[in-house]
This record gives structure tokens, C-alpha cells and sequence, in this order.
């Protein structure tokens, strides 16, 4: 048995945590400072290429600390090794998918896929 077998995860866990908790702050901040935000604004500040960096940045974040979250809660309570592979293997691809997908439109929004 391995001594420290958890603290990866753990680890990851908080890390994440608080990528999204200061993420979240600068979406709060950005609401709160300057005039009110336009559709323009919005689309001004998703396509610059910081904009879509902490975007993509953001869900990463989201998917890594959902990918800990249910792989503990699936690794507790599916008992069955076939299932429990089958059902890590589909969120893994669902939250590698989500990724792909908004690193993607985040790339066609600023003219880098043809």
C-alpha cells in the first residue's frame, strides 16, 4: 500500500479549486469595475487573445477538478471493475470533449483555424 496514494488527487483537487475561485473573482471583477457590459464588450473581451486564453484556461480548470470529483465518486460506490472502467471511460472522453470543443471556438473566434 501506498503511503501517499491519494495526494495526487487531493492535491489537484484544491489546485483547481482555486484556479476557478480567482477565475471567478476576475469574471466578478470585471462586472462590478467599468461601464456595464454590452454584447460588444462581451465579444471585445472573449475574442482578444487573453480573453480566450483565461476561457480556455477556466475550463480546463472545471474539467480536471470534475474529472477528481467523479472519478472518487465512481471509484467508491461502482463496485464492478468492467463498470467502473466503462463509466471513467465516457466522463473521461465527455470532459476531454468539452475541453477540445472550447479550445476550438476559442481558436475560430480569433482567425487561427482556416
Amino acid at each position: 500500500m501506498r503511503v501517499f496514494a491519494g495526494q495526487r488527487a487531493w492535491l489537484m483537487q484544491r489546485a483547481t479549486a482555486v484556479a476557478l475561485l480567482l477565475l471567478v473573482a476576475l469574471g466578478a471583477a470585471l462586472l462590478l469595475v467599468g461601464p456595464p457590459l454590452t454584447h460588444a464588450r462581451w465579444l471585445a473581451l472573449a475574442t482578444s487573445p487573453h480573453g480566450a486564453v483565461v476561457i480556455v484556461l477556466f475550463f480546463v480548470a472545471l474539467c480536471l477538478h470534475g474529472w477528481v470529483g467523479a472519478r472518487d465518486i465512481v471509484l467508491d460506490y461502482v463496485h464492478s471493475p468492467p463498470l467502473r472502467l466503462s463509466v471513467l471511460a465516457i466522463i473521461a472522453v465527455i470532459l476531454f470533449a468539452v475541453v477540445i470543443r472550447v479550445a476550438l471556438t476559442m481558436a475560430a473566434h480569433l482567425n487561427l483555424v482556416l
